[in-house]
């Protein structure tokens, strides 16, 4: 399963929200960085060996797998970071995304038929992007947006653009604060609904710097991270969001 998420605007966390999404996935996956203007995660997290993030592999060698038109594996593209999540790391600087350009589609199409599921982060995204296949070709699309009035706003003209040239299905996440969860999702659920877009309700992962900071760090959310505020929130948004999508197929 091909996931991609990004924001319309703005920084409403889509980097933050992929990785914890990551982290609680409930089926193998590998989380992709795919942001043109560069990697985040690289110096935010620690490796598995308790040091910086190794600068390969990344997405350069995905990307000069599907151009020397060779077996792709995902999963040799990613190196496991502190925290459990297996990361393939983006570019790191906007100049190396120019090189890479007219491989998105290819990068796409692995990422589709890898053996495992593949959360993607494609930052802030405009229609016209580059990484525009990695969006209209994704099973699930979660725009992540935050809890104000600009980022639905922005969040719904994107996807009016959109949503006729995306496949897969349209899943809001909401990042916010938990006491407000509830009446944030139904208002963002109301404003694409007038929008006449057809999405899933909006789920929810609740702003929590110092429980993110600790998955950065390496807390793995089974292990002293489990009782954040965001992976707990993350767990149930994921459940939520595969459960929709489990009944829409009617499996």
């Amino acid at each position: 399963m091909l996931v991609t998420m990004f924001s319309a605007k703005g920084s409403p966390g889509v980097t933050s929200s992929a990785l914890v999404l990551a982290a609680v996935w409930p089926r193998p996956v590998a989380l992709l960085e795919a942001d043109p203007t560069g990697s985040d995660l690289v110096y935010r997290c620690r490796s598995s060996a308790g040091g910086p993030v190794a600068p390969s592999p990344n997405l350069l060698g995905l990307a000069a797998a599907v151009r020397g038109d060779r077996s792709v594996s995902i999963s040799q593209s990613a190196q496991q970071l502190a925290n459990g999540v297996e990361l393939i790391a983006g570019v790191t600087t906007p100049a190396q995304s120019h090189g890479i350009a007219g491989l998105w589609r290819a990068m796409a199409s692995a990422a589709e038929e890898a053996d495992v599921d593949v959360i993607v982060d494609v930052g802030r995204f405009r229609r016209d992007d580059v990484t525009s296949p990695l969006v209209t070709r994704a099973d699930l699309v979660f725009p992540v947006v935050a809890g104000s009035l600009e980022s639905l706003m922005h969040t719904r003209e994107l996807l009016n653009h959109i949503a006729a040239d995306v496949r897969g299905r349209i899943a809001p996440v909401l990042v916010g604060r938990a006491r407000t969860a509830k009446a944030d999702c139904e208002d963002l659920d109301q404003v694409i609904a007038m929008s006449g877009v057809l999405a899933m309700p909006a789920a929810h992962i609740p702003l929590d710097r110092p429980g993110l900071s600790a998955l950065e760090e390496g807390a793995g959310p089974s292990g002293r991270g489990r009782m954040s505020h965001v992976v707990r929130g993350a767990r149930s948004a994921a459940a939520q969001l595969l459960a929709e999508v489990v009944a829409e197929d009617g499996q």
